[in-house]
């Protein structure tokens, strides 16, 4: 009798997760939300240190891939974009899906707490690295940019947004009829225009027109479709001196002449200057442009 009074009955100890169900989801959204910060965190998060590590190094692998290769054509761009997306879907579901198994095999063991530390700040470190402007414009090639002005329309419109490619002029020096991407004097940003004359070229402004070595410069035309409705004030474009472009100096005018502050304004630019050279519209407000080549 005082046995059974005294006797201990063996008790099933009720998983957290059966009577508080939102405990169920707080891991595995973690783990989620970790992936959306960085490819390969969540995994981190999870224990699963090795392969963390590789989902990271193959995410980094692709944005190289995407920034100095695929971006050089627009089909190359919906590519990558495509490519991005799928792989981001299937990191951050595997970590999603290891997260809910670990609810139930809380027995597998998992990598000092130290490591995965490390793990997650050298991938978070890698990110903010190559996620960095400095970082674009040194080793990739390709970077996308809005335009803010009407000066290059019809062939680039203000609201446009463009891919350039930033080693376009690495070998050799802009030509002329060369759309190009430059710095002019100690601003920081960024201006558009096109060349209309290189070093050697007598350059020369009459009525309007530029004339180099005697021959006016014709107009451009749409990189292709139909631009879209700008909105501005025409100025009367500037007459001046005749002007030998000094080597290693570009003289540059926007295409929309009339709207346009260029090298008729300013003078020449140094080649120095130049980043690069605007390929195609990966958008515009008409449709019809978008993926145009910029000639």
């Amino acid at each position: 009798m005082s046995g059974s009074l005294f006797s201990l009955t063996p008790q099933t100890r009720t998983p957290v997760s059966s009577s508080h169900p939102e405990s169920r989801w707080k891991k595995p959204f973690l783990a989620l939300i970790c992936s959306l910060l960085a490819d390969g965190l969540g995994q981190i998060y999870n224990g699963e240190l090795i392969k963390g590590l590789a989902l990271a190094l193959a995410s980094w692998i692709i944005l190289m891939l995407g920034f100095s290769y695929l971006m050089s054509s627009f089909i190359g761009l919906i590519l990558f974009i495509v490519l991005s997306l799928v792989y981001k879907t299937y990191v951050c579901t595997d970590a999603f899906r290891f997260a809910r198994k670990l609810l139930v095999d809380t027995a597998r063991p998992k990598p000092p707490l130290a490591l995965r530390i490390g793990a997650a700040i050298l991938i978070l470190g890698v990110v903010l690295c190559i996620t960095s402007d400095s970082f674009f414009k040194e080793f990739l090639a390709y970077h996308a940019y809005k335009i803010p002005s009407a000066s290059m329309c019809p062939t680039i419109c203000e609201g446009d947004r463009i891919v350039a490619n930033l080693t376009a002029f690495r070998r050799s020096g802009p030509q002329r009829g060369d759309v190009v991407i430059f710095l002019f004097d100690s601003e920081n940003s960024l201006h558009i225009k096109r060349v209309v004359a290189v070093g050697g070229d007598d350059v020369s402004a009459t009525h309007g027109h530029v004339i180099v070595n005697g021959n006016p410069v014709e107009s451009a035309a749409s990189a292709c479709g139909t631009p879209p409705i700008q909105s501005f004030s025409f100025e009367t474009s500037p007459d001046f001196a005749p002007l030998h472009v000094p080597p290693n100096k570009l003289f540059l005018v926007g295409d929309n002449m009339e709207h346009s502050y260029d090298s008729r304004y300013y003078g020449t630019v140094e080649v120095s200057k130049v980043r690069g050279r605007p390929i195609y519209l990966y958008w515009s407000r008409q449709h019809a442009r978008i993926g145009c080549v910029i000639r």
